[in-house]
């Protein structure tokens, strides 16, 4: 994998264009929800976007979320030499009787057309699927291909059009239930960043 360090990484954009996006009704629950835009070299693709409350900034994988503090935690030693951006593969809340639940397929199909389009804006060299319900239909989608999320976390990539895509555990799931192995998933994804980062200064 090659990381691409743009120095303008700090540079923001306008919100997307998509921030009224009413292709199907989750956007009742609470507008999509967008990261700030920047050329970025990783992704981290959630499933959906969490509820706000008013004072709350409303990012995709916030910081102040338990799987946000730890992807930002994964990041810190790399901040100065790799840029990040995150989002989600449903970009509204989906709800049930006043509570979250996971997005429907057909919520997933509506929303994948906004991931495609920060992709193809902001150019990523790889794209981390955080969790099962990501992977699998980010690589249904793209690869039509089968994929295993292994426990000792040495993870596989997929390639396409000078993009890997990375099907790793969701942090919610180390925090829960592989909190022991917390340093090991966090090295196992470090480690992708060591090695593209050394393929981009071999070259």
């Amino acid at each position: 994998m090659v990381v691409k360090y743009s120095p303008d990484s700090k540079r923001t954009f306008n919100p997307c264009r998509n921030k009224r996006c009413k292709a199907c009704g989750l956007y009742l629950n609470q507008d999509p929800i967008f990261d700030l835009k920047k050329p970025s070299s990783i992704f981290w693709v959630g499933l959906s976007a969490v509820q706000f409350s008013e004072e709350e900034e409303m990012l995709p994988l916030a910081s102040h979320t338990r799987s946000g503090a730890l992807l930002k935690q994964i990041e810190e030693p790399f901040a100065d030499s790799i840029s990040f951006y995150k989002t989600n593969l449903v970009k509204c809340v989906p709800m049930r009787d006043e509570k979250i639940r996971y997005p429907l397929e057909h919520e997933m199909d509506k929303c994948y057309p906004n991931l495609q389009m920060e992709i193809e804006e902001l150019k990523p060299s790889t794209i981390f699927l955080l969790g099962k319900q990501v992977a699998t239909f980010v690589l249904k989608k793209e690869f039509n291909c089968d994929y295993s999320l292994d426990d000792e976390f040495n993870y596989q990539s997929f390639e396409s059009n000078g993009i890997n895509y990375v099907p790793v555990h969701h942090p919610s799931y180390i925090l829960v239930y592989k909190r022991k192995n917390l340093r090991q998933y966090m090295q196992g994804i470090q480690s992708l960043f060591q090695s593209a980062l050394a393929d981009t200064f071999a070259h």
